[in-house]
């Protein structure tokens, strides 16, 4: 299989706001939810118990794609094909085997001459019953009460490095948790301003409550 809409499905079974360039063409199928043309839909909502299956063409052989899971505008290498086809499907996708890892996910694709994203959100899955919404969670609490602590003590240039890793721990909690809200695009670099912004507010924190020591009175 070497067309990158269906390799994506392969990774990305649930709702989906796609684009597809190059040519390609892609259209998909949920079991409860419908059929939907990838190429050109601005959204897609699927739920917990539907089964998707793929189609897609592109106007050439393609003999290679790539796929990349998109965190904070980042990409992390999923999946490397190679093949020699104009035409490829992929399915069928249970929902359920996924949405407990997460209910917001972004994928992008290259092949030969065709390139897509897709956005995925499960819509009857809430936030906070996924693997990434709880560590989004303790991670924004623990940098939070990290960030608070790190104000009583004393500016020194130790407290500042700690008030940073804290800061961007806070960050990124708090950019895990937007995303599975499907406020924060997982595709959008504009993310790293939270962990960004944590780490700048871990170098200003640290001392600003704190009182030292005074001298002894006579």
């Amino acid at each position: 299989m070497a067309l990158v809409v269906p390799l994506g499905l392969l990774a990305a079974p649930f709702s989906a706001q796609a684009t597809v360039s190059g040519g390609c063409t892609a259209t998909a199928t949920a079991s409860k939810s419908g059929a939907i043309d990838l190429a050109v839909a601005s959204s897609w909502h699927v739920k917990d118990a539907d089964v998707l299956n793929g189609q897609a063409t592109a106007p050439t052989p393609q003999k290679s794609a790539q796929l990349k899971v998109l965190l904070f505008g980042i990409g992390l290498p999923l999946l490397d094909k190679q093949g020699n086809s104009v035409s490829g499907a992929a399915g069928p996708y249970r929902i359920a085997d996924y949405d407990h890892y997460t209910r917001v996910l972004a994928v992008a694709g290259t092949s030969n001459t065709c390139d897509g994203s897709i956005l995925i959100i499960v819509d009857d899955v809430a936030p906070l019953s996924t693997w990434a919404g709880i560590l989004g969670v303790i991670a924004a609490l623990l940098g939070i009460i990290g960030l608070v602590a790190t104000m009583f003590q004393f500016p020194s240039g130790s407290a500042r490095v700690v008030g940073m890793v804290v800061g961007v721990v806070a960050g990124l909690g708090t950019g895990l948790l937007l995303q599975q809200d499907a406020i924060l695009d997982p595709a959008n670099l504009l993310g790293l301003l939270l962990p960004g912004g944590g780490a700048i507010l871990g170098l200003i924190l640290p001392g600003i409550a704190y009182r030292g020591r005074t001298a002894p009175t006579a």
